[in-house]
């Protein structure tokens, strides 16, 4: 069966706002309950802003923990600054929960 692909630009309308957040953690979160992957194309995605990921990514972790994160979620069709503030907000989200 093949992994399935959510397009960020088919769920949320920009990447600026709580909001718009909180669409894709509802697209991702059925499928880290789950245990079962998905990937994230974030082809054509704007700059994300911390509101943002904090709706999205945070309440993901919070949520399902990093090990769920990891094991389902795949990110695709990125540019190498989405990739390096996706990875610098989840590790500094998991440096301030261990601190």
């Amino acid at each position: 069966m093949d992994t399935p692909i959510i397009l960020l630009n088919d769920v949320v309308n920009g990447t600026y706002t709580n909001d718009e957040g909180a669409k894709l953690y509802a697209a991702l979160a059925p499928h880290l309950a789950a245990g079962t992957a998905v990937r994230l194309s974030l082809r054509g995605a704007s700059a994300m802003s911390t509101s943002f990921l904090n709706s999205s990514f945070g309440d993901l972790l919070d949520h399902y923990g990093i090990v769920a994160l990891r094991t389902s979620l795949k990110l695709v069709d990125f540019v190498p600054s989405h990739a390096a503030i996706i990875k610098k907000y989840v590790d500094d989200l998991l440096t301030l929960e261990a601190a």
